[in-house]
């Protein structure tokens, strides 16, 4: 293990609900399941995780979802 911090990821689902972002598990690929939902310009995005990150998610993907999601200022200040 890397030893890099981790968020439950039902808590990250939870929140990203709120903001309009859904959990949408892939039927053709077990293994996955993505993230939907609209960007700060309303543009409709997925951002996809393995299975190994749906219990406990790493804090760089952490950050790509934020990035792929434009979760910034107060957004992101009360996502936690």
């Amino acid at each position: 293990m890397s030893g890099r911090p981790r968020i439950k990821f039902c808590h990250i689902r939870k929140q990203l609900k709120e903001l309009g972002i859904y959990w949408v598990p892939d039927k053709d690929k077990g293994s996955h399941g993505s993230f939907v939902g609209p960007d700060q310009d309303g543009n409709i995005h997925a951002f996809t995780l393995p299975r190994s990150q749906q219990s406990e998610v790493n804090r760089d993907y952490l950050a790509a979802l934020r990035r792929r999601f434009g979760l910034i200022g107060k957004k992101w200040a009360n996502f936690f």
